[in-house]
């Protein structure tokens, strides 16, 4: 739970996932789609954060996030299912 304005409030789980994927996971193992003007495209997490032309990305043209073939996140879900690396 997040505080905000004194008032406690659940992050929304696009953060939530894009929050673990750069702070605790290799961003790298990651897929984004992503609608970019007329077309829709597919990148590594790492890639599309790297990008440019990101500050004319807004996040909320995200449409799903994929680790290991399995999506984390989608445009609609409700819950955020990413699951923590194994030990190496």
């Amino acid at each position: 739970m997040v505080a905000v304005m004194g008032k406690k409030r659940r992050k929304g789980s696009l953060k939530e996932t894009l929050s673990y994927a750069l702070y605790k996971d290799d961003t790298k193992l990651f897929t984004v789609t992503y609608r970019d003007k007329d077309q829709i495209k597919t990148d590594t997490l790492h890639d599309f954060m790297e990008k440019e032309e990101l500050s004319e990305i807004p996040i909320t043209r995200i449409l799903s996030i994929v680790r290991d073939g399995e999506t984390v996140w989608s445009k609609g879900q409700k819950q955020v299912s990413v699951k923590k690396r194994s030990s190496e």
